[in-house]
């Protein structure tokens, strides 16, 4: 049975009234391993909804994707092909971009192996309030063999963007905060529009920048 993991926001009335009266909105990426020269991060969810308690909640269910959009800033990457996987087994894509999942694979990791002599761009999703979005986009090349390794970490950050999920962000456009979940399934925090960011303070909680890089946060070198 895999592991459900949850997020706790707490946010004041006046924040919350803050936020959407400017027209902010909560998104959320999720962190993976990877040696891949030009991985990326992706959006991994937007919401809209908030209210005064705000839980992020997923579990260890995953899908291996491909697309043939390029990865460029602030562009949006949209699966062509996906299928179910779980860690440890392979999504074998064939000349027809199909995917199939086998057992052989790295163990933790989810591995795609581009069967066809075409570069794809590939990455794995994870479910997130009953949706599987992309949290990474990863150059594929033919005849050649991506391994990712999903981490339970995931940078939170409200801001005014308009931006959809799938979407390649290299920089933080607002302050946020990268929560680390690989000791404790749940965490609490909370968010107040002009103190930002507060936790109990401990190590698993790391204040990001606007402006600062993504990729060395969410894109760890395996």
């Amino acid at each position: 049975m895999s592991t459900p993991y949850e997020i706790d926001i707490s946010l004041s009335p006046e924040t919350v009234k803050e936020l959407k009266d400017g027209g902010y909105a909560l998104y959320g990426f999720k962190a993976v391993k990877s040696t891949v020269v030009g991985a990326a991060p992706l959006v991994w969810f937007t919401d809209l909804n908030f209210l005064n308690t705000t839980r992020v909640k997923w579990t260890e269910q995953y899908q291996a994707y491909i697309s043939t959009d390029q990865i460029i800033s602030n562009g949006v990457i949209d699966a062509s092909a996906n299928v179910d996987i779980n860690l440890g087994q392979t999504a074998n894509v064939d000349e027809d971009q199909n995917l199939t999942p086998v057992s052989e694979g790295t163990p933790l990791a989810i591995s795609i192996f581009n069967q066809s002599s075409m570069p794809l761009t590939a990455g794995i999703s994870q479910m997130n309030n009953g949706a599987a979005n992309p949290m990474c986009a990863i150059p594929l090349h033919g005849n050649m063999l991506d391994v990712v390794v999903p981490i339970e970490k995931v940078l939170l950050t409200f801001a005014s963007n308009t931006v959809n999920t799938g979407t390649v962000i290299y920089k933080a456009y607002a302050s946020g905060l990268l929560i680390d979940l690989t000791a404790d399934s749940t965490r609490a925090v909370s968010f107040d529009i002009n103190k930002g960011w507060a936790w109990d303070g401990g190590t698993w909680g790391v204040p990001v920048k606007a402006n600062e890089s993504l990729v060395p946060l969410l894109i760890e070198d395996s």
